[in-house]
């Protein structure tokens, strides 16, 4: 990256002034600050936005030592990613040093400041040791979360807190679904290997390539043998029992991952809803790869008035918004853009869901509840109180499903046999309508 790494931090800049200001997310940073630039800075510039955002609590407490006046935003900027990086160690400390004050430099009206951001990155690097010896022993510094969401986790599991904060500060795995239409896990394992990639198997239909490479490297991925989809979350159609040509509504569809995963294990009849317009294309576009199709619409699931025109169906999958407190490892600023006041309005969208669609479901069928939270709130707190105000609502069990809900804790070692090996967080209910 060094030849780049000027303009990367330009650029990059750009975006992490967005979202501090802004509070915008990280992927909508990415998309305001890369529009028409290269592929190679593309890349670039994505690499050093996560970089900060895996670093943020450790470059803002080495600001506060190091910086005794407020710089500007876009200096404050450039020194954050320039810190992240030098505690990254991934490229040499003269380069990032020197090419922060190129950065700089490359602004006319900024240039003034070179000086000052050579001076401060060369104070970090010779008193290092002294000034980072306290993340250990700040919570919010080691685990890189504020202390509302640390407090929260750690309420919540108090066993398992530590090793969640951990495993989310990791950066993810690259986990792949095999397409069972089109291919065997056996002969992608061996299409990997004939491409000189390694994969191994960690769940059903779960690939896990170390270390990961770019899409366009793995073997058969633009056919759709391939999607990438974490290992948790592809435990819909172990859950959900389908049978072919059966009529299921997949009621908060984008990007289409789960709707593309049900339509892999047979022929069904799949209703895609999506309320975000923008985002509902994106289902598409995942089917086209595939090679699958399933009736896309812009509708609001909660909406008696959207379901008007969707008749009988033999099943629901609700995969429904929530505050993405088990993909942390995926999205890091989740963390930060979050308020502790998110989790009971999603909470209560949420409900609002689940009974809309319960009157959608026929007596006999099945309604399969997802989240992608550890919050109990969202999951297991969510359903009993659902389970509490409908008597003909029953929990179904199922293998690696006992008691008709699982929640999964993000891991990189599962111990359940059943379940994959690495995954994110997620909660799972299924629920059956018996008649009145």
């Amino acid at each position: 990256m060094s030849a780049l790494l000027a303009r990367a931090l330009s650029v990059s800049a750009v975006g992490w002034q967005k979202m501090l200001t802004e509070g915008c997310s990280l992927e909508k940073a990415l998309t305001f600050c890369l529009i028409n630039q290269d592929q190679d800075l593309k890349a670039a510039v994505q690499s050093l936005l996560y970089s900060a955002v895996r670093q943020r609590a450790k470059t803002s407490l080495l600001l506060e030592k190091l910086v005794h006046k407020e710089p500007s935003p876009l200096n404050k900027a450039i020194l954050s990613i320039a810190l992240a990086l030098l505690l990254e160690q991934k490229e040499k400390t003269f380069t990032v040093v020197n090419q922060a004050v190129e950065a700089v430099k490359s602004d006319p009206n900024n240039a003034w400041a070179a000086g000052f951001i050579n001076a401060v990155l060369r104070n970090f690097l010779r008193n290092r040791s002294r000034l980072t010896a306290s993340f250990e022993t700040n919570l919010s510094a080691r685990f890189n979360a504020p202390g509302w969401w640390i407090s929260k986790i750690r309420r919540d599991y108090p066993q398992d807190w530590q090793s969640i904060l951990t495993v989310q500060n990791k950066k993810p795995p690259l986990t792949l679904r095999i397409n069972r239409a089109k291919t065997s896990v056996q002969a992608f394992l061996e299409s990997l290997q004939a491409a000189g990639l390694k994969g191994q198997q960690i769940g059903r239909w779960a690939v896990m390539i170390e270390p990961a490479c770019p899409v366009n490297q793995i073997p058969g991925f633009q056919k759709g043998l391939c999607s990438v989809q974490d290992a948790g979350s592809q435990l819909v159609t172990d859950f959900l029992s389908l049978k072919a040509n059966d009529k299921v509504l997949d009621a908060c569809a984008a990007p289409g991952g789960k709707t593309a995963q049900m339509l892999e294990s047979c022929p069904l009849d799949v209703t895609a809803m999506e309320i975000d317009p923008q985002r509902a294309p994106l289902i598409q576009q995942t089917l086209d790869r595939l090679g699958l199709k399933a009736t896309v619409v812009v509708g609001d699931a909660s909406d008696k008035n959207s379901l008007k025109d969707i008749h009988e169906v033999d099943a629901i999958l609700l995969d429904a918004p929530c505050t993405a407190s088990g993909i942390v490892r995926r999205h890091p600023d989740i963390v930060w853009s979050r308020r502790p006041q998110d989790i009971a309005l999603l909470a209560s969208r949420q409900k609002k869901l689940l009974e809309t669609l319960w009157e959608k479901l026929p007596a006999g069928k099945d309604l399969l509840y997802v989240v992608c939270s550890i919050f109990p709130e969202e999951g297991p707190e969510q359903i009993r109180e659902f389970v509490s105000r409908h008597p003909d609502a029953q929990l179904k069990d199922k293998p690696g499903l006992e008691g008709g809900m699982l929640r999964l804790i993000p891991t990189e070692y599962e111990k359940n046999p059943v379940l994959p090996r690495n995954h994110d967080g997620f909660f799972y209910a299924l629920l059956t309508k018996e008649p009145k």
